[in-house]
């Protein structure tokens, strides 16, 4: 009996052992967590975000601010338990974010060219929509910062500086959604991080593309409400509206 109680102990010290190892050891999951977010009417990284020549730009009062997703690697199982017990960050498999086949580096190089090709494309849209004015030329900068997802808040700030009302009406308005040539806004990821990101920075309004307000309202983050937009028209027409004080249509309005 004495030695069968040894080996009980033992195999128990032995799966102790185990447990603690395996807990420090690194998971097959990111973490996704609210970035930081952008003023497109301001300043990131020591420059203005977006610069115009030929024309005169305009200040606005208010901000529109683009947001991010942090992605963090390199998790043990203690740091992704703590996920469940906080409701602004999300595990996902890592293949994910980074598939199978790419390196992180590829992955990173491919973020930044799409975020290229949406600032070229916020800039062309932007113009389109004020009638392709000659001899204006925009940039669009953002340091540090990959995928598609800025578009359209990088369209509304170029519309905004090159226009002389103050399109914010003096507030703080975030957003997300990729931006096609034709002003369609597209689904993007990230929303409860995104949400939860804006509502730090002090937004009042979100702009959330049409595609991703079921998932916006499932993570509807207490004291922001959310704009429901499916071209840059309907941004607009919800900066208009949220500038005068009113209501604009909301994620889950008939």
């Amino acid at each position: 009996m004495k030695s069968r109680g040894l080996l009980v102990l033992a195999g128990s010290l032995v799966t102790a052992v185990l447990a603690v190892g395996t807990a420090f050891l690194p998971m097959p999951y990111v973490l996704l967590e609210p970035g930081p977010t952008v003023d497109t009417l301001g300043a990131n990284g020591g420059h203005a975000v977006i610069t115009v020549s030929g024309a005169e730009a305009s200040a606005s009062q208010g901000q529109l601010r683009l947001t991010t997703v942090e992605v963090e690697g390199g998790l043990d199982l203690w740091r992704a338990l703590g996920v469940w017990f906080d409701r602004e960050e999300a595990l996902v498999p890592r293949e994910v974010v980074y598939p199978a086949g790419k390196s992180d580096q590829q992955v990173q190089q491919e973020n930044t060219a799409s975020f290229q090709e949406s600032e070229s494309t916020a800039v062309t849209v932007a113009l389109k929509k004020l009638g392709n004015p000659a001899g204006v030329k925009v940039t669009a900068d953002v340091d540090d910062i990959g995928g598609p997802s800025a578009g359209l808040m990088l369209t509304l700030g170029i519309i905004d500086k090159l226009t002389p009302a103050d399109l914010t009406g003096g507030k703080i308005i975030a957003g997300t959604g990729t931006v096609d040539e034709d002003g369609t806004v597209g689904a993007i990821g990230g929303i409860p991080q995104k949400l939860a990101g804006a509502k730090r920075a002090g937004a009042v309004y979100f702009l959330v593309p049409a595609e991703n307000c079921d998932e916006a309202l499932r993570n509807a983050v207490s004291g922001l409400p959310m704009a429901r937009v499916a071209t840059v028209d309907d941004a607009l027409t919800a900066l208009t509206a949220i500038a005068a004080g009113g209501t604009p249509t909301a994620c889950g309005a008939a």
